[in-house]
């Protein structure tokens, strides 16, 4: 592989790993600016948000600059993003830095996975976008541990400095290997196809249109589709809860089941291998039948939420929660991602883009809710019911929406999708 698709390897880590990286460190940032848990949470929602709000801004200038360009744009932005977050030196600046690294998140996924595509030749495609997803995969895993490690050792202003420096060795390594000559090609004239196919669905999620697919007009003729927003309103609510429970799992390890803080990184290690697991579970559930696994998921989700609750009272017990936790929270995601590209018929890429706005979105809500049940009154512990009542409305509006909606989805249109989108 060129030295340029690895460079966009880093860039996806060090991207994928700012999703997480807060959740280790939220008491440490809590007690050093004189905050409230729920006040670090909302750091989260907010990064959560950035990303839903930049993936379309950027997409749109994508149309008028080459991906040479918008690989080197979005990595700086990233990285101008940490380094606002690591030297700001009160609660607004840090929150400030968080939005602005978020918003170059999904752009710079999905460019470079056209781009990578593009600097191999054709027998080699699918390996070149699937290695650049494999940072991100990598991230799932390690981003919140390496986040607590280096917070309880160095303190967690390092927790960005760690962003900074992979997304300093991802800049540096981008312009020092990408070909000047790819910059002559526009947004939308490289047609990948087939290439997303094997792709993960956490990758899918992320992938916010690479300039693949039918027209635009198809595209937002799709998005109008009731069953295309069923399936999103699934997506926001039965997502949502993960997070709202996640962002918060440092301190309940710590103050509530009584976890020295150094078991904290061995722990969010344990959740991010159940990620992994659930990840490619989820895919193969949905790959057999999409609503079944839907329903399924979601269901599996909300109870091992509300059981956390109770769970994380028994050290013993924590420890098998964390990972079927982590299993559960990432099985759901092929199956919400699925369903949107198959409601959406032939044409799924703009909808697939709004699903990353959806998964966002439902991110930001229940890290909101979980932060003010906090700060209510209600315990730490609170945040894993809320993240249950969360999912499980998910989990209603999945049962409503088939029954009503999906049902009217043309047949030919369901099979198209299955077949066209296997991974």
């Amino acid at each position: 592989m060129p030295l340029a698709i690895w460079a966009m390897v880093l860039g996806a880590f060090a991207m994928g790993a700012d999703e997480f990286i807060v959740a280790g460190v939220v008491r440490e940032i809590a007690d050093a600016l004189n905050v409230s848990i729920g006040a670090v949470g909302h750091l989260e929602s907010v990064y959560a948000l950035g990303v839903a709000i930049g993936a379309p801004i950027f997409t749109a200038l994508g149309t008028r600059f080459g991906r040479r360009s918008m690989l080197l744009l979005t990595t700086g932005v990233f990285l101008l993003g940490n380094l606002l977050s690591a030297l700001g030196p009160g609660y607004g600046a840090i929150m400030m830095g968080r939005v602005v690294s978020a918003m170059a998140h999904g752009a710079f996924l999905g460019i470079a996975a056209v781009f990578a595509a593009e600097l191999v030749d054709p027998a080699r495609k699918g390996r070149a976008v699937a290695v650049v997803f494999s940072g991100l995969t990598a991230s799932t895993i390690l981003g919140a541990p390496i986040g607590a490690a280096v917070g309880q050792v160095l303190g967690w202003r390092f927790t960005f400095w760690t962003l900074v420096i992979f997304g300093g060795l991802a800049l540096l390594g981008l312009l020092a290997a990408l070909p000047r000559q790819a910059e002559e090609h526009g947004h939308h004239d490289a047609h990948v196809g087939g290439e997303f196919e094997g792709l993960d669905a956490h990758a899918l999620a992320h992938l916010g249109g690479g300039g693949q697919g039918p027209s635009m007009r198809e595209q937002v003729a799709a998005l109008r589709r009731p069953a295309v927003w069923g399936a999103l309103l699934t997506t926001m609510l039965g997502y949502g809860g993960v997070f709202t429970s996640y962002v918060y799992i440092s301190p309940q390890l710590t103050e509530v089941t009584g976890f020295d803080p150094a078991w904290v990184t061995p722990l969010l290690l344990l959740f991010g291998v159940g990620l992994f697991a659930g990840n490619t579970l989820g895919g193969r559930l949905a790959d057999r039948k999409v609503m079944p696994a839907v329903l399924g998921t979601l269901g599996v989700l909300a109870i091992a939420l509300f059981a956390m609750n109770v769970a994380i009272e028994s050290k013993v017990a924590t420890v098998a929660m964390m990972l079927l936790f982590g299993t559960a929270a990432f099985a759901v995601v092929a199956p919400l991602q699925l369903r949107v590209m198959t409601a959406a018929g032939h044409a799924p890429d703009v909808a697939s883009a709004a699903n990353i706005s959806a998964f966002t979105l439902g991110s930001a809500i229940g890290i909101y809710l979980g932060g003010a049940a906090i700060d209510g009154g209600l315990g730490l512990t609170s945040v894993n019911w809320v993240g249950g009542v969360l999912t499980s409305a998910g989990l209603l509006t999945a049962l409503i929406t088939w029954a009503t909606l999906d049902r009217r989805q043309p047949a030919e249109s369901h099979h198209h999708e299955l077949a066209a989108h296997r991974h």
